[in-house]
């Protein structure tokens, strides 16, 4: 079975870059790199098995990663794991998702998607679990509802049954629209392999808000996020759950981000954008 790795750039760090590199380079038969930044990426002459496209501006995690599906397509691959640039896998990643898709896959499973078990590397703890679902099918392999696109893997068949990736997102909700559309569409089921972890970092860090810490995104991001929970909303495929969690996670952040958190003006210029972008389909 041939894996092969998408990694989307936008502006990175180059030396955490390198960290995720050395963490994956060995893993994958291939890793195709989609650069959103406005400068190349200049330091991959070392790597044998990296195939670099530069697109020079930003097009948004969702066109890239759709460059990247196309590009294994086309080359026959079985599987592709999609990476951040920030976000470091363990070492034995394939390995154990490959392990874990074959328990599922023997069980007859309808496998849309296995991921890792994301920990902020800041606190060293697992993210909260906020899928509805939360199955345990074996010790080591929990069903949810959807994950998130990072170290997730996804049999190249799939999309060729779903579609890709949604463009106009542009980043925010990509992985788990794709996820509740293929759940729609296929009745592709969603997991996460416990005994793999994945170092991860939500937004710009983190800030205390009443009982616990929340991710502080950009005020770029925040205009997709509140831009993309409105585009939601009238979707039957996507979870009453979610939006019911999420409105009310929005709603606090509709005042606290302008009040509280610098740059206060271009949170409460972003988030209202967004909010009527949404609604006029901007």
């Amino acid at each position: 079975m041939k894996v092969g790795a998408v990694i989307v750039l936008y502006n990175p760090c180059k030396d955490l870059f390198k960290d995720v590199l050395l963490h994956t380079i060995n893993q994958f038969d291939s890793v195709f790199i989609v650069d959103n930044s406005p400068m190349p990426y200049d330091d991959l002459d070392q790597y044998e098995n990296i195939t670099y496209h530069f697109i020079g501006e930003n097009k948004g995690i969702a066109t890239a990663q759709n460059i990247g599906i196309k590009y294994f397509e086309e080359k026959n691959y079985d599987f592709i794991t999609f990476l951040d640039q920030d976000s470091i896998p363990s070492d034995d990643l394939i390995e154990k998702l490959l392990s874990a898709y074959t328990v599922l896959n023997n069980q007859k499973i309808k496998i849309g998607a296995i991921g890792a078990r994301p920990y902020n590397r800041n606190s060293n703890k697992p993210y909260p679990n906020t899928s509805s679902r939360n199955v345990a099918i074996t010790n080591n392999i929990t069903e949810v509802t959807e994950i998130i696109s990072s170290s997730s893997l996804i049999p190249v068949a799939n999309f060729k049954v779903v579609g890709k990736m949604e463009d106009d997102l542009f980043i925010d909700g990509v992985d788990h629209e794709w996820c509740w559309r293929a759940t729609k569409i296929a009745k592709y089921r969603f997991f996460i392999a416990e005994d793999v972890l994945l170092s991860h970092q939500l937004g710009e860090g983190d800030k205390f808000l009443l009982y616990r810490n929340v991710a502080i995104s950009t005020p770029f991001r925040t205009y997709y996020q509140f831009r993309n929970y409105f585009r939601f909303l009238p979707r039957k495929y996507v979870p009453l759950y979610w939006k019911i969690v999420n409105g009310v996670k929005y709603l606090i952040k509709y005042f606290y981000f302008p009040l509280m958190v610098s740059p206060r003006w271009e949170y409460f210029k972003s988030i209202n954008k967004g909010i009527f972008d949404a609604i006029f389909r901007r």
